[in-house]
């Protein structure tokens, strides 16, 4: 397992710089706000083999992760400079190790997870996480803050035309929400362009607040 971790870990390490390129060229632009705060995140999915890298770029933060269709994320980076942040995570079979720096000190911790995906940076990647025909599907989200797991629940909402700069769309609500008996005390919801399930906006609770997201253009 270790020598795994080591290889998928340098990986990641290459793919960061050609994910960050990338995404900043083509990735797609959106403006985050959260009461009084505001920036603007990239957010960029480049083809691999099997799958896809997925990568979130602002000021303060980049993340970066590698999924495999079928299987979810099996590699994951953030780095928080302010903050003194540069951790990986690599899967292997129900285990994720988390090692690097986190807030400025060294850590090396498993966390046990079941079969279900990983699925780390929300927003982009949706139609491999709920694919087509699919109404439903749990997965697992480890808090960046604590390193704890998280059972989480996706589902279809409907169909509904939304405002988006102005511009009426067509869109599919996906709601977040945890698995099991939690389900009715916290939801996330994000709607997507019907035509290529581009995601256009969404609202996510957390920090007491409401982060409330759009894509900054609609084009193709």
């Amino acid at each position: 397992m270790k020598l795994r971790t080591v290889m998928l870990v340098g990986t990641l390490l290459v793919l960061l710089g050609a994910a960050r390129a990338l995404a900043e060229e083509a990735g797609r632009r959106y403006v985050e706000t959260h009461g009084d705060r505001r920036q603007v995140v990239v957010y960029g999915i480049v083809p691999s083999a099997g799958g896809f890298v997925v990568s979130s770029i602002s000021a303060t933060s980049t993340e970066v992760g590698r999924w495999v269709s079928g299987t979810g994320l099996v590699t994951w980076q953030q780095k928080r400079p302010a903050e003194g942040t540069d951790l990986s995570g690599a899967r292997s079979g129900s285990v994720i190790r988390f090692t690097g720096t986190w807030r400025g000190k060294p850590v090396t911790r498993d966390v046990g997870i079941d079969g279900a995906p990983w699925y780390q940076i929300f927003g982009p990647g949706m139609a491999d996480l709920l694919p087509a025909g699919a109404d439903r599907q749990e997965f697992w989200v480890v808090n960046p803050d604590d390193l704890t797991p998280h059972k989480m629940l996706v589902r279809r909402w409907g169909r509904q035309s939304i405002d988006v700069n102005g511009q009426s769309v067509s869109a599919e609500r996906i709601h977040f929400s945890p698995a099991g008996a939690l389900a009715p005390f916290w939801g996330a919801d994000f709607w997507y362009r019907e035509a290529d399930m581009a995601w256009v906006y969404s609202r996510l609770p957390e920090g007491g607040g409401v982060t409330v997201t759009t894509i900054e253009s609609l084009s193709p």
